[in-house]
């Protein structure tokens, strides 16, 4: 519990520190939506970008294993949206931004130190292989949805498509980075430096924003779609995961290692991104309410995440 709360409470101190700067009256609003486009456009590509290319995932791809976890994530976003559509009455980009809510993990800032001071260096290759898988397959969904949602007609629908996932710097960043590593390119070393100080300000800048948005949002309105969120994200997307590497196991389709696995699981497990809200101001849809889950969820992971983590440990 104290090493989960070592690595959780900077990421509750910066969002705190953003929403007392906003209620000081030193930040308006409309400062942290500039501050949110600043971190989506400029910190966030060079984080995801550095994060990939330096992942050791070229000489173990193991397609067996990215294609569970995938199964997982694809059901629970999928679920979400219709969820979002059917039973809340969600339109226009919301369903979208809402099924992203809810199968987002917050690899970056808790999943990958939690995960090596869990599992140490055995945990490097499955955490890159979900780092990578994931963060395509659900800005591609994230897009591929927000576009088909705004358009009345097919050909209008596959246009928005490509627009929306070609000025996407996320997915573009983590596109290139895939490609680097596959084709092992290594950028000189200014170039690098000059990404790692950009990527340096990407978590501050983004938690800072999300700060100053939550002040004056009122959740008393969706608080079932918050409940919704944060039970679809800690406790269901989870279980699945577990249930579907065990099936897949039983079947004997393969054999896994048993950390694979359980990186796997707990990083399921962990709360929202904080990558969401900024996907939510460049969307301009659902914001306020992904605010309010990605806090929500990282207060109640701080028990949920040290519970699961102790199965984990004492499983096999």
């Amino acid at each position: 519990m104290i090493d989960i709360l070592a690595i959780t409470t900077p990421f509750f101190i910066i969002i705190f520190i953003g929403s007392f700067s906003c209620k000081m009256g030193w930040f308006t609003q409309e400062h942290g939506q500039t501050l949110a486009r600043f971190a989506f456009f400029v910190v966030l590509p060079p984080f995801m970008f550095l994060s990939i290319t330096s992942s050791p995932i070229t000489a173990s791809i193991n397609v067996s294993f990215v294609f569970q976890y995938e199964i997982s994530t694809i059901i629970i976003f999928f679920t979400a949206f219709i969820i979002a559509r059917k039973f809340f009455s969600l339109s226009n980009s919301d369903p979208a931004m809402f099924a992203l809510n809810a199968s987002y993990p917050n690899y970056g800032y808790i999943g990958i130190p939690l995960c090596i001071l869990a599992f140490g260096h055995k945990a490097a290759i499955p955490m890159a292989l979900i780092l990578v898988a994931d963060t395509v397959v659900l800005l591609t969904l994230t897009a591929v949805s927000e576009a088909q949602s705004n358009s009345s007609s097919l050909q209008r629908s596959l246009k928005n498509v490509a627009l929306s996932m070609g000025r996407n710097p996320l997915l573009l960043s983590v596109l290139l980075g895939f490609s680097a590593l596959t084709f092992g390119i290594t950028l000189p070393k200014t170039p690098i430096l000059l990404l790692e100080i950009l990527a340096g300000a990407a978590a501050p800048t983004a938690l800072f924003a999300l700060g100053v948005t939550l002040i004056g949002q009122s959740i008393s309105s969706v608080k079932n779609e918050l409940g919704l969120l944060i039970v679809l994200k800690l406790a269901i997307h989870p279980i699945l995961t577990a249930l579907i590497f065990l099936s897949w196991s039983m079947i004997g389709f393969s054999k896994l290692d048993v950390v694979w696995i359980k990186v796997a699981i707990l990083f399921s497990c962990l709360p929202i991104a904080a990558n969401v809200f900024a996907l939510s101001q460049f969307y301009k849809a659902y914001s306020g309410i992904s605010a309010a889950a990605i806090m929500g969820s990282t207060i109640i992971a701080s028990i949920t995440v040290p519970l699961t983590l102790f199965f984990l440990k004492n499983l096999g």
